[in-house]
């Protein structure tokens, strides 16, 4: 057992200062450690606990406590929080043991000197435990800095019953180029009065992920090999023009793409009210769930003019530098590589599994939701591994939002992103 005298003000000095919604979710033992009951051995910060994961948290952390005689406090933060909540305690001198990071955020704690490097982790039989490309997507400059946790790529999901009512084909639809997409979603609305697509445009980090689909498959980057933004190339322009004339040209989207977040488009189609969406597999997992009352189909991401890219995202469990306690964090998370927790984790959480061991199962392997995913595999892209990636991302949705709202032309709002990205990355 690990034990701090000091521990008790920080943890508390950290709930204060964390910031962006904060959630204290479990920690059983804290009278173990301490006389006051509060103080806690180790904490994991994570993102987004949801109701269909609260149960794995709350039996591993009671399962970690029991096992190892500590205490483990965890607390969830928001996404839209996450960033500013991990760097202010980081600044603070206040950081968790172990918190849940995007690998593409590494960049920014490395520069900070803020988490541990793991290579004597990532070796062997635990590393082999990985899919080789996960595991690659958690190093920065030759060593492993994160154990991936999460994973997830998209998929285009259609409603079989809006298909069938506006004549188009529900069992064998044409969706594998975004003009056939443009097409259905034409005749979907010239017939039904169920609105065609659903079309991300909040100021909201996902509505990047969601653009990048366009931005990749019409042959754009974002940044060139020298890490230098790119992103008013004439194909970038032309990604981003058929992005925004979905809504202002063709009218094919629900009614306010600017006020539409990822999850209300996700939440639309699962209620019914869209024809089609690109979603992640919990979508399916949901409408499943709730015995929607209507049947849905899933097939890959349409191909542009330069191919087919399939956003894929990679989160990884990571160890700060400022840890007392890093021996018990490494356990903490060789704990959760179970092979059990992890099929739990991934099968209630609707995410790719991480664990090859766990991604043949026959739950992933054979299930009509988790096929097209795992098909999926082969378009996978990433976002570029930027120390700034967040603020980069922030200035492509101001672009991605005055193309779609009509405020300026797609070539004007890259030209100007373009710009500003520019400087900002000449300052770094």
């Amino acid at each position: 057992m690990v034990t701090d005298t000091n521990r008790f003000d920080r943890r508390r000095l950290l709930q204060a200062i964390g910031g962006g919604g904060a959630v204290l979710i479990a920690g059983c033992m804290g009278d173990l450690v301490g006389s006051d009951g509060d103080d806690a051995d180790i904490q994991l910060l994570t993102m987004g606990v949801g109701d269909n994961i609260q149960g794995f948290f709350d039996e591993t952390t009671a399962a970690f406590e029991d096992e190892h005689g500590v205490s483990l406090e965890l607390t969830s933060v928001t996404w839209d929080n996450a960033k500013q909540t991990v760097n202010n305690r980081v600044d603070g001198d206040q950081a968790p043991d172990v918190g849940r990071w995007p690998a593409r955020w590494i960049p920014q704690l490395v520069g900070k000197e803020a988490i541990e490097p793991l290579d004597d982790l990532m070796q062997g039989s635990f590393y082999d435990k990985f899919y080789e490309g996960m595991a690659e997507g958690c190093t920065y400059e030759g060593s492993y800095y994160g154990v991936p946790w999460a994973a997830s790529n998209k998929c285009l999901f259609y409603n079989k019953n809006v298909f069938e009512a506006a004549g188009l084909d529900p069992e064998n639809p044409s969706l594998n180029s975004w003009d056939e997409m443009l097409e259905a979603a034409t005749q979907i609305t010239n017939e039904t009065d169920t609105h065609a697509l659903g079309l991300a445009g909040a100021d909201a980090i996902e509505t990047g992920s969601q653009y990048y689909h366009y931005h990749w498959s019409h042959g754009a980057d974002l940044v060139d090999d020298d890490g230098a933004p790119v992103v008013n190339s004439p194909e970038g322009v032309a990604g981003l023009s058929f992005y925004a004339d979905l809504h202002q040209k063709h009218g094919v989207t629900q009614p306010s793409p600017l006020s539409s977040t990822r999850q209300d488009i996700r939440e639309l189609f699962e209620s019914g009210s869209l024809g089609m969406v690109i979603a992640h597999a919990y979508a399916g997992l949901n409408i499943q769930e709730n015995d929607a009352e209507f049947e849905f189909g899933i097939v890959q991401v349409p191909e542009g003019p330069a191919g087919r890219y399939s956003l894929n995202t990679v989160d990884s469990l990571v160890i700060f530098s400022q840890s007392e306690a890093k021996d018990l964090a490494k356990d903490l998370i060789r704990f959760y590589y179970d092979e059990e927790r992890r099929f739990e984790y991934s099968s209630k959480k609707g995410f790719m599994p991480v664990m090859q061991s766990v991604g043949e199962r026959d739950h992933f392997a054979d299930s009509p939701v988790w096929g097209p995913f795992i098909e999926a595999g082969q378009y996978a892209r990433t976002r570029p591994k930027l120390p700034n990636f967040n603020e980069f991302n922030d200035r492509m949705v101001l672009a991605i939002q005055q193309a779609v709202g009509g405020e300026q032309s797609p070539q004007a709002a890259l030209d100007a992103a373009q710009e500003d990205l520019t400087s900002m990355m000449n300052t770094e």
